[in-house]
């Protein structure tokens, strides 16, 4: 061989080889042009939505001509439908959500509920005012797609964050449906709870305790509550056991259950405090409450998981409440309760309440009053508790047949008159005696029968 005829053989090779580097160079020109543009339409997304569409549409295209790769593309297209959603672009919206749902199951199970999720939030926002019509399709949309996917967890969570949107908006038909169908997906064949699905039996009974509270269903409520709590020796998550928990607290408020409604509500401030929930506030000032409705000598606010809220407004409201329940301050209880700073008249659940809430502070007042005493006028009552006389003489009634007060009013004289401890005793002796000879004689006369 010739060196001419060496020399034209090795220039080939080079120049074949030159071919495939500059190849691979345009390659990696055209991934870095995906992430430029993705990230330049991330940075525009709030201050130009519209040039933002253009760029991850761009990506969309570009990653699109190279075949099979999704990792921006599906990225784009979650940030084109939210875009387009606040646009009000509507019709291209589901087609760009049909399209990124085509490749749930090529990206990760986490990269596709974190879109889906991204998505539906976005709609499901207060302030995006969402139409009913809107909604159902982009749902219908995704329960679509994902029945020929896999991700039954991503399926499951959808319908409960379809769930929650139907409360908010009231409409409990749908609600009810779709707590159907959840708790279809965590039953055996013979139609039993299948234990091994705990959690997600936790999230469908919640979800139905919300609607049974917003459709005051208490005796549903009261059929599907223990089953939650015989759940949660085996599974506890405190996302769902604070709403599991608080709803509890609730229920037991309407059947005047005080003490029990206290500790519903204390073990769902906990459970929204480990999981960072902001309603542990909320559920804090529902435990001091209950507390006091409850008679009870703890303070909750000793507690030290509830004293890391008590320089919260309206959580100290409530604590300054408590301060002058045991002080038996009842102007500065009332004035707590009227300052509209503290917020307590804009909370509906706690103004339910404010009225026993008046009377329990007004008989732990009286109690204090009539203490050093054995016999008190109605009206000297009256004046120190701010109530008519007729109003003080029910419930000074009511305490003595609560046993909460050992005497009788003197209805000619309009007097409280209290008897001493040693004559109560007494009294309750000769009770007991009267009712032991009243069996006694019954027995008796069984006999001679």
């Amino acid at each position: 061989m010739s060196d001419s005829e060496e020399y034209d053989y090795g220039s080939d090779d080079e120049q074949y080889n030159y071919s495939d580097e500059d190849q691979n160079d345009e390659g990696e020109d055209d991934k870095i042009a995906i992430e430029n543009a993705y990230y330049e339409g991330d940075d525009l997304k709030s201050e130009d939505p519209k040039k933002a569409c253009e760029l991850f549409e761009k990506v969309v295209t570009l990653e699109g001509e190279r075949g099979d790769e999704v990792k921006w593309r599906f990225k784009a297209l979650e940030n084109l439908v939210v875009l387009k959603f606040k646009l009000g672009q509507y019709d291209e919206m589901s087609t760009r959500y049909a399209e990124m749902l085509t490749h749930a199951t090529t990206v990760t199970r986490n990269e596709c509920g974190d879109g889906v999720n991204a998505v539906l939030d976005a709609l499901a926002d207060p302030g995006s005012r969402c139409s009913d019509e809107i909604m159902r399709k982009m749902f219908a949309i995704t329960f679509s797609a994902l029945k020929s996917s896999s991700n039954e967890r991503l399926w499951f969570n959808c319908n409960v964050k379809a769930g929650k949107l139907h409360l908010a908006r009231g409409d409990h038909a749908a609600v009810r449906q779709v707590v159907d169908e959840l708790k279809r997906s965590c039953q055996k064949p013979d139609g039993t709870d299948d234990s091994s699905k705990g959690t997600s039996l936790l999230e469908a009974y919640a979800l139905e305790i919300s609607l049974c509270a917003a459709t005051r269903d208490a005796r549903r409520m009261k059929r599907i509550y223990p089953r939650t709590l015989n759940l949660n020796a085996a599974v506890a998550d405190p996302r769902i056991m604070g709403v599991i928990r608080e709803e509890g607290g609730r229920m037991h408020m309407r059947d005047a259950n005080f003490a029990e409604a206290y500790n519903e509500f204390y073990a769902g401030f906990r459970a929204y405090q480990e999981a960072g929930n902001s309603r542990a506030k909320d559920c804090l000032k529902y435990v001091v409450l209950a507390n006091m409705l409850a008679l009870s000598d703890i303070n909750p606010f000793d507690a030290r998981e509830a004293k890391a809220y008590q320089e919260e407004t309206e959580v100290a409201a409530m604590r300054r409440l408590r301060v002058s329940y045991d002080a038996n301050d009842l102007r500065q209880f009332e004035t707590t309760l009227t300052d509209k700073r503290n917020n307590i008249q804009t909370d509906p659940f706690l103004m339910e309440y404010v009225d026993p809430l008046r009377r329990r502070m007004r008989e732990q007042v009286l109690l204090a009053l009539v203490k050093p005493y054995r016999r008190v006028k109605l009206d000297f009552l009256a004046g120190k508790l701010q109530l008519s006389e007729a109003d003080v003489e029910q419930i000074v009634v009511a305490m003595i047949l609560d046993d909460r007060i050992e005497g009788e009013v003197d209805m000619l004289e309009r007097h409280l008159v209290l008897k001493g401890n040693e004559e109560g005793k007494k009294h309750r002796e000769l009770a007991k005696w009267a009712g032991a000879l009243e069996s006694l004689a019954k027995g008796m006369a069984n006999r001679a029968q």
